[in-house]
């Protein structure tokens, strides 16, 4: 049995894949982890448009796992199996809505709700705005079910010079709280004090 945090990455067809390819190159820097990827269609084909290549070259490249979305035989799909920490990143709204009206009806859906029934740490990354009510009254019964909503709100106090640089301020943010530390920690607030 591996000692590694078993971290899985469910990406879902809401704008910002660029969040999810930085998580995925700053996971592939650390040894003390395992991730696994599952990719809805409609992720699939966003990360084609905003970032113009295939995801599963980053995916292979970086050493994580591709997961089927339609394959509930993946082992984090039970609690026997439970993953350390889904996190789903961006979270669309209606994958946020099967998740808190518990459907299961996909793997990245079926894992959140493992999650929450075995308390273990199940994060998302909503990207839609602005929110409308049925969206905030949403996240507000996944934050009392035990989730964590951590909203794509990158820092800009460390002066990004570029988007990467940006998107990497929130990967890096996302890596802390999935309870693995960056090598780097350039992005903390007043890193550059003595």
């Amino acid at each position: 049995m591996s000692n590694k945090r078993q971290i899985v990455l469910g990406i879902t067809g809401a704008s910002g894949a660029i969040y999810a390819e930085r998580y995925i190159r700053g996971c592939a820097k650390l040894q003390d982890i395992s991730l696994s990827v599952i990719l809805t269609e409609t992720a699939h084909n966003i990360w084609l448009r905003e970032l113009g290549y295939n995801p599963e070259e980053l995916i292979s490249e970086c050493g994580a796992s591709l997961l089927s979305n339609e394959n509930f035989d993946a082992p984090f799909c039970s609690g026997s199996a439970a993953a350390d920490t889904l996190l789903v990143l961006p979270c669309s709204m209606g994958t946020l809505a099967r998740i808190v009206g518990g459907l299961a009806s996909d793997a990245i859906s079926r894992i959140a709700d493992v999650q929450l029934k075995e308390r273990r740490q199940l994060i998302v990354v909503p990207r839609e705005t602005p929110l409308n009510l049925i969206h905030l009254h949403n996240m507000k019964l996944l934050t009392q079910a035990g989730a964590v909503i951590c909203p794509a709100s990158p820092s800009f106090y460390h002066n990004p010079a570029t988007i990467e640089d940006l998107a990497d301020s929130f990967a890096s943010r996302l890596l802390h709280m999935t309870g693995v530390r960056p090598l780097e920690k350039k992005y903390q607030w007043n890193n550059n004090q003595e």
